[in-house]
Formats: structure tokens, sequence, C-alpha cells
């Protein structure tokens, strides 16, 4: 029996992917990297840090860049993010609201970019919010998931989580939940790990109006 739903925010619910690659590849830019856009859509889920180091990691570069590289990234992205939701996400945060879901949302984010994007709708039905600054290890590793599972009181396995990313749902599965997953950055293929796999937040509506 499905007792909670979990999110993922970048790339589920806000349609933030485009605008965080930009703002990655403009810091990398600057010292002579040209990241390439499938590159970090593969490490998407990780913390801000964590993806930092592990581009300068893969590509010999130093390591000490990590702090500089993470806070033009983030500048970069407030100054010139073009925020939205994606179609039908507030139509699925009020039909698990009406249907007394309980809902949270694990992202590999700061807690101040999420709180900054998080509407009426969201927030109405909104119960646990994690983000990379309430764990010690992010995605894959189980940590986040686990964290929201247990701020829930629910059976990992009773939670449904979903994801966009390869890192979001090993870290899912490794929690004991299920898992599916919306191609809105990777395909199908890609994400061959999940439950289920979802083109469209309609889709995804549907399948959540079925269980619940």
């Amino acid at each position: 029996m499905t007792e909670a739903v979990i999110f993922d925010f970048d790339g589920v619910l806000g349609d933030t992917m485009h605008d965080n690659c930009v703002a990655w590849q403009k810091s990398f830019e600057r010292y002579g990297y040209a990241l390439q856009a499938v590159d970090y859509y593969k490490l998407e889920g990780m913390g801000r840090y964590q993806i930092a180091e592990n581009i300068l990691r893969q590509n010999d570069l130093d390591l000490g860049l990590t702090e500089d590289i993470v806070t033009f990234k983030e500048e970069y992205y407030r100054q010139n993010n073009t925020f939205r939701l994606y179609d039908g996400v507030d139509d699925i945060f009020r039909f698990l609201k009406e249907k007394n879901v309980p809902v949270a949302i694990v992202t590999g984010a700061s807690k101040a970019r999420i709180s900054q994007h998080l509407d009426k709708a969201i927030e109405e039905a909104l119960t646990v919010l994690i983000t990379a600054d309430d764990v010690t290890h992010t995605k894959p590793h189980p940590e986040p998931y686990l964290k929201a599972v247990g701020k829930l009181n629910k059976p990992a396995g009773s939670c449904i989580v979903v994801e966009n990313a390869i890192l979001g749902i090993q870290s899912a599965k490794a929690a004991g939940c299920a898992c599916y997953a919306l191609e809105t950055t990777l395909s199908k293929a890609d994400l061959a790990m999940a439950d289920e796999v979802f083109a469209t937040h309609k889709e995804l509506l549907s399948k959540f109006e079925a269980i619940f």
C-alpha cells in the first residue's frame, strides 16, 4: 500500500535544469573548461559542492576551485534564471492534498534556493522538505530519502519517489522506496532503473489517480 509521495525538485517539479546547466557551464568556462550538458545531467541530484568536485576531479582540475566554482554558479543562476514549474505540477499537488497523501520534497539544492520556488499549491500540500543542507551525504547515497521517510514516519516500502535523474533513482532504491521517473532531461533508457517511467506530468497524475 502506498502511503506517501516524495518528489525531487529540479527537473521534476521545477523546470530549472537548463538554467542550472548554463550556470555551471559559465562558472567552469572561467577556467577554460567546456562542460557538456549531458555530463552535468548525469550528476544531477548530488549537492552543488559534490557536483563541482566530481567535475573537477574527472578533468584533473584543481579541487581548490570548488568554493569559487559553486559561488559563481549560484550567483549566476540567481541573477539569470527563468524559473517556472512544469505544467501539471500544481494539479498533482492539489490532488494529493485532497486525498490527504503526505508529500515530501528531497533535493540536492540549497534550502535558500528551493524556498524561493515553492508556490501556494506546493506549500499547502508539503509535509517534509529535505535539502542538501540537511544531510551529510547527498544522492546517490540513500541518506536524503531515508531522512524524508523518517520524518514522514512511514515505511520506506510504502513511499513512492518521483525522480528525473540516474543518481536520484539509485538513492531512492537504496533507501527501499519505489521510484517513478519523468523523461524531462534523460531518456527512458537512461532511467531504466526506475519502476515506471512517464513522459509527462499528466501521465504521472493519471497514475496517482489510479493509486489513490
